[in-house]
């Protein structure tokens, strides 16, 4: 046929319209030699977007069967990997199993090997365990960065008590953390809606059979024997004695300071010495009633940590305070909830709700043992940095007056003027009498 190509009434589709080989078998039915060239466009268009709403329910999928959560997007596991993996005991459990193992000689000996020393080892273990999910102990999906940053220790040093935990079977790394490929970096933009090309390490705490058996074990002997040891005469039982520092016979689960064998701790001897010699003594003295300023500070404490408020007497939390040497006439509640909200930031946790707390009292207690309360208080450190501004005021005042009174007054600075005047007058005719004789 004349003004056709090769006698088609479409002229050179098949140059300038190319098609690829998978669209050109998946789609025969669509490819006639008769079709014009607007119908292979919406052909491909057509094509682009069953492709696009694939790629995108593709991305759905993923993201649902992972579960991801935060405000970024991490690498899924495997479910066979994950039904091999066990899960944890609890947070406080599992860091108490830490702590355990780290005493061991096990731990001890494995702690030498990689160069790590047990606190830090503890304290990396504390600040995995307040990122990991509460009911397995797993997706701790936290970069090395922050973790070193919570826990404070270098990455380096993080990087050598991760591989004490994972020896220990106490944590495994369940995926390594790489770049992402292109699907999963359109289902990390869908999850938290930034681009995201890196993604980190899964890691999962685990508590070992093992380790879960010989804790318990321990724990049961432990009970027989005190069980077996603690006989009482009725006499001695009817007046039962009230620890002042429970805390020191058994520390909080992550108590990083006070929790290793090898620690010591001026402020625990000290307290415990105090305890026992006021053990000793056969009659009980009669305690000093409490003043004002203890009883406003344990209401500042409650009015800023809620979460201590135990509904009943505020006179429990005034002698959680007296007990462990806190000066209510220095340390304020305000004060305190400020020291205490550092000392949480600085350990990587959170504190707890209300509803959490079964004894606050108690968790008031273990918090208040940990911290050393005869540093300068905030409000001692602000009166002295209110006296130091006070101080550099006054002398710059002092400094101003002694230049003020150097400046000359206006009628000093006239009549020096007018000396001058004369003087340069006397000078002036006496060179002129001068030049005249000669």
């Amino acid at each position: 046929m004349p003004d056709t190509s090769q006698g088609t009434p479409c002229p050179e589709q098949q140059t300038t319209f190319s098609t690829t080989s998978a669209e050109q078998t998946t789609h025969p039915e669509r490819i006639s030699v008769g079709c014009p060239i607007s119908d292979y466009v919406d052909i491909q268009f057509s094509d682009a977007v069953s492709r696009a709403k694939e790629n995108i329910e593709r991305v759905e999928i993923i993201n649902e069967e992972s579960d991801q959560r935060g405000r970024t997007w991490s690498i899924p596991v495997s479910p066979q990997l994950q039904s091999k993996t066990p899960i944890w005991s609890g947070r406080a459990q599992w860091q108490r199993q830490v702590r355990e193992m780290l005493n061991r000689e096990e731990g001890r000996s494995l702690c030498r090997h990689h160069h790590a020393d047990p606190e830090r080892v503890f304290a990396v273990a504390v600040t995995m365990a307040s990122f990991a999910d509460l009911r397995t102990g797993r997706r701790v999906t936290a970069s090395r960065e922050v973790l070193a940053e919570r826990a404070g220790v270098s990455v380096t040093v993080l990087k050598r008590t991760r591989r004490v935990l994972a020896e220990l079977g106490l944590a495994r790394e369940m995926v390594r953390g790489r770049f992402l490929h292109t699907l999963e970096q359109w289902a990390a933009e869908a999850h938290h809606g930034r681009k995201q090309i890196k993604a980190t390490s899964v890691w999962a705490l685990l508590s070992p059979k093992a380790v879960v058996l010989r804790s318990t074990r321990d724990r049961t002997a432990q009970t027989t024997s005190l069980a077996r040891g603690c006989t009482r005469t009725s006499a001695t039982a009817s007046k039962p004695r009230r620890l002042r520092c429970p805390q020191n016979h058994d520390h909080g689960p992550q108590s990083v300071a006070l929790s290793f064998d090898t620690c010591t701790s001026v402020k625990k001897y000290k307290t415990t010495r105090a305890s026992a010699r006021r053990f000793d003594n056969s009659q009980e003295q009669p305690r000093e009633p409490r003043s004002i300023s203890l009883q406003k500070a344990a209401a500042g404490l409650i009015a800023h940590a809620p979460c201590l408020d135990t509904g009943e007497h505020i006179g429990s939390v005034c002698e959680a305070l007296r007990d462990h040497y806190v000066d209510p006439e220095r340390w304020t509640g305000r004060d305190i909830a400020l020291v205490l909200n550092e000392d949480t930031r600085r350990r990587g946790w959170t504190w707890p709700t209300r509803d959490s707390l079964k004894h606050p009292v108690r968790y008031l207690r273990w918090r208040l043992a940990a911290i050393d309360w005869s540093h300068p208080s905030p409000t001692e450190r602000a009166k002295a940095a209110k006296r130091h501004r006070d101080a550099e005021r006054q002398t710059a005042s002092f400094v101003r007056a002694e230049q003020a009174e150097k400046t000359a007054s206006e009628s000093v600075r006239l009549a020096a003027m007018a000396r001058i005047r004369s003087l340069l007058q006397e000078g002036r005719f006496r060179e002129t009498t001068r030049e005249r004789i000669s």
